[in-house]
């Protein structure tokens, strides 16, 4: 399977390095990725924008910024895509816009579970989900801040934490996702000097039962903003498209 790749930073060289035969091309807004896909030993076309027709990849992966999602619209008449940066669906206008897009061309749309877990049991209890709550525990480093104490800098809607912190939760938009939406899943991010990992703890209480998850991440060691699993999880699901057997 031949694949695109938007964005060579940390998760999209990681990518790239773990599927080099399969890497048709790379875009990145940079031109200096092109000597890090050099120095990653990455050999295929590099590109300033998506090639037209999606230059034959059957899958095209977004692993830039939620800026680069909408470029996927372009993606989906010709081949299915997957969303690195899921914080960006929850503008209800590009989310409507691809999920149309997809439909009409019948392709499909894949989020990697990224630095958490449980999506199978959260989306399984579904609708009759009463309340759910994400809690997101950082170093003060990779959210920006320079905390000497344990400080809730967040609490509200997955809608507002995406939009306020783009590059530290795309895991809430997945949450949402697979659960209640935006709106309802409520989450609390917590900045702590005291924590070397990127922690998240999800509680979940539905009709079915109360669920809860726990995740201590080490944080990627190209981008300590997110966590080392994120990166995982694109290799994985990747690999996942082809297997006979789908699991959860």
């Amino acid at each position: 399977m031949k694949i695109g790749l938007i964005g060579f930073g940390a998760i999209g060289s990681h990518i790239a390095r773990q599927m080099k035969k399969d890497i048709a091309w790379v875009v990145d807004a940079d031109a200096a990725a092109k000597k890090r896909m050099a120095a990653a030993s990455v050999r295929c076309p590099f590109y300033s924008s998506v090639p037209a027709g999606c230059g034959g990849a059957a899958l095209v992966v977004e692993a830039a910024s939620q800026g680069a999602v909408p470029m996927l619209l372009g993606c989906l008449p010709y081949c299915d895509v997957m969303i690195m940066s899921v914080g960006a669906l929850s503008g209800r206008k590009l989310l409507s816009g691809l999920l149309a897009s997809a439909k009409r061309h019948r392709h499909r749309i894949y989020l990697p579970s990224g630095a958490i877990g449980g999506l199978d049991a959260v989306a399984s209890a579904g609708g009759k989900i009463r309340s759910m709550l994400l809690e997101t525990v950082k170093d003060p480093a990779s959210l920006g801040r320079k905390d000497q104490k344990r400080t809730v800098i967040f609490e509200g809607s997955a809608r507002e934490a995406c939009r306020l912190y783009p590059k530290n939760v795309n895991v809430s938009a997945t949450l949402s996702l697979a659960g209640v939406g935006f709106e309802r899943t409520k989450v609390r991010i917590i900045s702590d000097p005291m924590v070397k990992k990127n922690i998240h703890c999800i509680t979940v209480e539905a009709e079915s039962g109360s669920m809860s998850f726990r995740f201590e991440n080490e944080p990627f060691a190209e981008n300590p903003k997110t966590s080392a699993l994120a990166a995982l999880s694109a290799i994985s699901r990747i690999r996942k498209i082809k297997e006979p057997i789908q699991i959860g």
